[in-house]
């Protein structure tokens, strides 16, 4: 993985998902780690499309680093979330 699909991964896709929802619905905010983390699967599916899905999980080295990216993305995505809702927070005060 290059610096740019880091990036994409771990910085675009979540930061992306939770201003979306952000702006367009907060009371399912909640959701936008799992909808991130969706879009991360997707993505790496798409990424390394030569090697099919069964591949990957009957590989554990490959199954493994699957796995630890996305719990990873999740994470990162969770954290993402939670300044959302602290700002949503801090606007709801303001009102």
């Amino acid at each position: 993985m290059n610096f740019s699909n880091a990036l994409l991964m771990y910085a675009i896709i979540p930061a992306l998902t939770v201003g979306i929802i952000f702006i367009v619905k907060r009371k399912i905010l909640w959701s936008a780690p799992l909808i991130s983390t969706a879009l991360a699967f997707v993505i790496y599916s798409i990424e390394l499309m030569p090697t099919s899905i069964i591949t990957i999980f009957t590989n554990n080295e490959w199954r493994s680093f699957f796995i630890l990216t996305l719990i990873l993305h999740l994470v990162v995505a969770v954290v993402i979330t939670a300044a959302a809702y602290f700002i949503a927070h801090i606007l709801n005060k303001k009102r």
